[in-house]
């Protein structure tokens, strides 16, 4: 795979990805920023639950019969789907759905929520292919029995027991490259820590790969002779214990991507503007296409874009920087790259040993900066380290290579003690390198703001009575306004007293927003649900001169922050009662 040639620690911000806006049911379709009325028969007392759907996985141009796993105590569930392409039925049968999906739709994620008339599920993810699916059969542990696949191919399995192993079987010619990698913690959150070798027929270990993305595991393999190999795959638990073996269990679940031709691992810069004039988009990866360029599309209203190549396996979600930035790529020979402007967004890998990359760009005396790196995040192995140096004289101004403890990607606040051209560089701590080692770095002027997070993407009010949500208030660059928290989008009988944060005091980091619900809110025979928003509204400044508004977010995924939240008003409150799988 080619590379892409062409102080203070901050918290990352959260930039935009999915929001739900679709409700789909065996009968029923309507949009979630309204309220629903939803009456079904069954037990009203016991929760609604999914844990995840298998297969996780659905090929574009056809119809898939998935089941969700979980807690289904009133059948059939209305489904709220966060993509417009993607059609989901309930089917009569108990935790069945039919998935259609049209023909030139783009990879990526699915994120579809099942609710009733008591109570409502989390976003569970289900990954959108190019190709058709293939499950595992089983037996498969040992060589003889491993699962024949026809390249390219997206498999899918379950490691449902300890010390399983899943092993496939493929052949390559002389000359081919071949390219595996496996989805399972980073985006369907799996709690695996999987393992993937390549084998011979001999059972010689060619190659093993760990922890690739995130703790998803790839490899590549250039083959120098015709023949056939095995690729096999196992898991330890996401959380290390003192068991001696290999892992599993239901909930170990995974997809497998192998081909000998085009993969698309990822496309730069990963951060793009909103609001772009070129986002001068270069996707890297192994047999991409020789002519025609990746298309972009935004799958839902808050992704800006996902990069791929129709019928290529590997897509790259992106997110999104507000409003528009100048995009800067690593130069190809190595030398410091410029820009004329900020903000910008500056991209490319630490590729070879010892690489130190180079970005230089003019400030201004007593202005605040910031650079943030975003890489780690994304599932990359970059261990970033920042610096910034002042070309004057030499002297380095500012240097971090954690943002925050258990945060690898770095960011770097400083003030600038005279007008000049300033030096970012970027490298790796322990002098990791290589075609994955990839990085995005969103560089500006350190402009007040604030970030305001939930901890639940969905809530649960009962009728007649009260409801408080934490608001976590994260004040950036000096943002020293009061703000005042208040709800947008809820039903009727329904309210929220605003709450203001002011600067400093206890309400200076975090709130609580109390909801209410009159008796007539919902009725004994169906609950009420429906989006909406959490706003922090801040008074006029010089600078803007306008109010600023904040939307809160929950962190669905390291970069998948979502901004419509769920509600679900009942009468009565659902027990947590056992149910049928």
């Amino acid at each position: 795979m080619p590379s892409c040639r062409s102080a203070t620690a901050l918290p990352l911000p959260r930039y935009g990805l999915p929001t739900p806006r679709r409700a789909v049911s065996v009968t029923i379709r309507s949009g979630l920023c309204g309220v629903l009325l939803l009456a079904v028969t069954g037990n009203a007392s016991a929760q609604l639950q999914v844990d995840r759907f298998y297969p996780p996985v659905v090929s574009a141009g056809g119809e898939t019969i998935v089941q969700a796993e979980g807690k289904f105590p009133n059948w059939p569930v209305q489904i709220a789907c966060g993509r417009d392409d993607v059609e989901v039925t309930a089917q009569e049968k108990s935790g069945h759905f039919s998935i259609r999906v049209p023909v030139d739709a783009a990879p990526g994620i699915a994120w579809v929520r099942c609710y009733d008339n008591a109570s409502a599920s989390s976003l569970v993810p289900l990954l959108i292919a190019p190709l058709a699916t293939v499950e595992e059969t089983e037996p498969n542990n040992k060589p003889d029995e491993a699962t024949p696949v026809e390249l390219p191919a997206v498999l899918f399995g379950r490691l449902d027991k300890s010390n399983e192993v899943d092993t496939f079987r493929l052949k390559l010619s002389k000359g081919q490259t071949l390219v595996a990698t496996a989805t399972a913690h980073q985006h369907l959150r799996s709690p695996m820590d999987a393992v993937m070798q390549l084998v011979d027929l001999k059972g010689n270990v060619i190659l093993q790969a760990d922890d690739d993305r995130g703790l998803d595991p790839q490899l590549t393999f250039h083959a120098h002779e015709d023949g056939e190999w095995l690729v096999r795959l196992f898991a330890f638990p996401e959380t290390p214990n003192s068991t001696i073996g290999y892992a599993g269990g239901s909930s170990f679940v995974y997809t497998l991507r192998i081909t000998d031709g085009a993969f698309l691992d990822h496309a730069l810069p990963l951060v793009v503007p909103s609001e772009p004039s070129d986002r001068a988009i270069l996707p890297v990866g192994w047999n991409l296409p020789a002519e025609g360029s990746p298309q972009q599309t935004a799958t839902t209203a808050d992704v800006v874009e996902v990069t791929f190549f129709p019928n290529v396996l590997g897509w790259q979600a992106h997110a999104a920087f507000p409003g528009d930035a100048a995009i800067i790529h690593e130069t190809d020979d190595g030398s410091p790259a410029e820009t004329s402007s900020l903000p910008c967004i500056y991209a490319g890998h630490i590729a070879t040993a010892k690489e130190i990359d180079r970005l230089r760009f003019e400030v201004q005396e007593s202005k605040r900066y910031e650079a943030i790196v975003h890489s780690r995040a994304f599932g990359f192995p970059l261990d970033s380290v920042l610096r910034i140096v002042d070309l004057h004289d030499g002297t380095e101004v500012a240097r971090n290579d954690d943002g925050a403890r258990d945060q690898y990607d770095a960011a770097i606040n400083f003030t600038a003690k005279r007008s000049g051209q300033f030096e970012l560089q970027v490298s790796d701590l322990v002098n990791g390198h290589g075609p994955r080692y990839a990085y995005s770095i969103v560089v500006d002027e350190a402009r007040p703001s604030v970030d305001l997070t939930v901890a639940e993407d969905h809530f649960m009010i009962k009728a007649g009575q009260s409801l408080e949500i934490p608001v976590t208030i994260s004040r950036r660059n000096g943002f020293d306004q009061p703000l005042v928290i208040t709800v947008e989008g809820l039903p009727a009988g329904i309210q929220a007293d605003p709450v203001t944060s002011e600067p400093k005091g206890e309400t200076a980091k975090a709130v609580k927003l109390k909801l209410t619900a009159t008796a007539e809110a919902a009725t004994s025979a169906s609950a009420v649900h429906g989006s909406f928003r959490i706003l922090g509204q801040a008074a006029a400044t010089e600078a803007a001169n306008a109010p600023s508004t904040y939307v809160a977010s929950y962190a669905l995924r390291d970069t998948l922050p979502i901004r419509q939240l769920w509600l679900t008003a009942i009468k009565e409150a659902p027990a947590q009662t056992p149910n049928d799988k």
